[in-house]
């Protein structure tokens, strides 16, 4: 035939490849003289190949924008290992209607002071041994211009005034520090190690990144993190 078999042409994948074959037509002289016969056949199947590749690169960004945003916990995870941050609660015990009063004052207290958070679900076990118990767990960052003596400072006076035992600070690429906020004579800070990806192995406390329903505080259900 005098263009080929007609069976050796594809047709167009998709609107991409049609355009591809548009735009090579124009340039179909030189099409003809490289190929010959087989021209159309060429242009056809070089004009899939490449709208196949732009479909891959658009699928590969798909899957890495609900990898970043569709994951809070790899988010937290990310900022834990890289950034200044902390963490602090509110709750007190297991009445929720208490809990979220406290959990709104405690969020005015950072805006006021201009930190950063991010609510998650923190999981541990009781001193006792028995049981585990949930809470709503903030992941703060120093607000603008905040120097990281001044953030670790309102972070404790935080902990103290909204009644927790500790809360924990931890400088970029550095190891966080647990601090006393109960005590009338604070105990020193202990290190805690670095942010690791999981659940803790010694079952002293991890963070997720589940999101906190209104209402109520369900069980960590997405990938956690833990320092040690």
């Amino acid at each position: 035939m005098a263009e080929g078999f007609k069976s050796d042409i594809p047709p167009a994948i998709n609107q991409t490849a049609k355009k591809y074959i548009r735009g090579m037509m124009k340039g179909k002289r030189r099409w003809s003289k490289l190929y010959g016969k087989r021209d159309k056949e060429v242009m056809h199947k070089t004009a899939n190949k490449m709208a196949l590749k732009d479909n891959l690169k658009v699928m590969y960004y798909k899957d890495f924008i609900n990898l970043v945003e569709g994951n809070p916990t790899s988010r937290m995870l990310s900022k834990a290992k890289s950034k200044t941050t902390g963490n602090i609660s509110a709750d007190r015990g297991t009445d929720e209607k208490k809990n979220r009063a406290s959990r709104k004052n405690l969020e005015k207290d950072l805006k006021k002071k201009g930190i950063g958070y991010k609510k998650g679900v923190g999981e541990y076990k009781y001193s006792s041994g028995e049981g585990t118990g949930r809470e709503v767990s903030y992941q703060t960052s120093p607000g603008k211009g905040m120097s990281k003596r001044r953030f670790g400072k309102v972070m404790r006076r935080l902990g103290r005034k909204h009644g927790q035992e500790s809360v924990i600070t931890k400088k970029a690429g550095k190891s966080a520090k647990l601090h006393d906020t109960e005590s009338k004579k604070p105990s020193k800070s202990i290190s805690v190690g670095k942010a690791k990806p999981g659940k803790n192995p010694s079952g002293q406390g991890e963070t997720s990144g589940t999101k906190v329903r209104k209402g109520k505080l369900g069980k960590t259900n997405k990938p956690s993190y833990h320092y040690g």
